[in-house]
């Protein structure tokens, strides 16, 4: 058996994993099975494993792997990986897009070596592509109005989407939640998360001084929101054919965003609604730390991104110092 190659200064320091001592030569389906597998033994969410499916063996990377005859983890090398990467950005996908690429790869490469799967140590080394930095889209005041104004005969999607506004919800957190979630007391009330991204429960509040959402909820539950079903979930889609009601789908809520926008020239996507909220809230001087515990990010790096001055603020700050 051949010896297992001296570690790098990189491996020493943990940046990639020992190679196992036995490897075996593994297809690449059998292997991705069972890091999916891997991944719901750790609790991993449905739809963190179809995207990591959909990263592994979606019809981008299929096309690749036939062209390169990569049938197994091991024939996958560092150089094809940055041809891969490559073919990515020439095809027009974002940087940001071909990054998780670059990291869902790597994830399973690094999970291949661990289990002893036969798999190339040098495609760990490889670096992912610098993705621009640039401030979180939000909605302006102006935009805001034109865009509820054209749901003002919608009052399922009007309330929907102020929903999204005042809470920085993600879309299948508001998909998931029920009327039972509205939680009133005497403190305030709010909107309990169930198992949101991480398997994280949390509470995010629903009123401001500027807007009490929870008793426009309560409208809405009361005299918009079908009484006559047995679901519990808060935004449910249209009866058919004498059919009960059904929660509303991350699908189905994109693509009235996408009606939105050609409706009202206002470009509409489920994280426009979560960067509004967050950059709002810093701006009205909530603490960094509860707004990380409202969006249900895990570090402070995530928040970060929204403490940036908006263009009035950055010249008032210049007057000043310069008066």
């Amino acid at each position: 058996m051949p010896q297992p190659p001296v570690r790098t200064e990189s491996q020493r320091r943990g940046r990639t994993l020992a190679p196992a001592t036995t490897q075996a030569k593994t297809p690449w389906d059998a292997a991705v099975n069972h890091f999916l597998s891997e991944g719901r033994r750790r609790n991993l969410t449905a739809a963190t494993l179809e995207n990591y499916d959909w990263y592994l063996r979606g019809v981008r990377i299929e096309a690749f792997r036939a062209d390169c005859g990569v049938e197994e983890p091991g024939d996958l090398t560092a150089a094809l990986l940055q041809r891969f990467e490559t073919e990515l950005m020439e095809a027009g996908l974002g940087a940001g897009t071909v990054h998780t690429f670059h990291t869902v790869i790597q994830n399973f490469i690094r999970f291949c070596r661990r289990e002893g799967y036969e798999a190339d140590p040098d495609v760990l080394e490889v670096s992912g592509p610098r993705r621009a930095q640039r401030e979180p889209e939000t909605f302006s005041q102006e935009e805001e109005e034109r865009l509820f104004a054209a749901l003002k005969s919608r009052p399922r999607d009007e309330m929907m989407l102020r929903f999204m506004l005042r809470t920085g919800l993600r879309l299948q957190e508001v998909c998931n939640a029920t009327v039972d979630d509205i939680v009133d007391t005497p403190q305030g009330a709010y909107v309990r998360v169930r198992q949101g991204k991480g398997r994280k429960d949390r509470a995010v509040p629903l009123d401001t001084p500027l807007e009490p959402l929870s008793a426009k909820l309560a409208r809405y539950i009361a005299k918009v929101r079908p009484r006559d079903t047995k679901q519990r979930a808060l935004f449910l889609t249209q009866r058919k054919d004498g059919a009960d009601y059904a929660p509303l789908t991350p699908h189905a809520i994109q693509t009235l965003m996408k009606r939105l926008t050609a409706d009202t020239g206002v470009h509409v996507n489920p994280h426009k609604f979560r960067h509004t909220f967050a950059t709002r809230a810093l701006g009205a001087g909530v603490d960094v730390m509860a707004l990380q515990k409202a969006l249900g990010h895990t570090t402070l790096a995530m928040v970060s991104r929204y403490v940036h001055y908006q263009k009035d603020d950055l010249l008032d700050a210049w007057r000043q110092r310069r008066d």
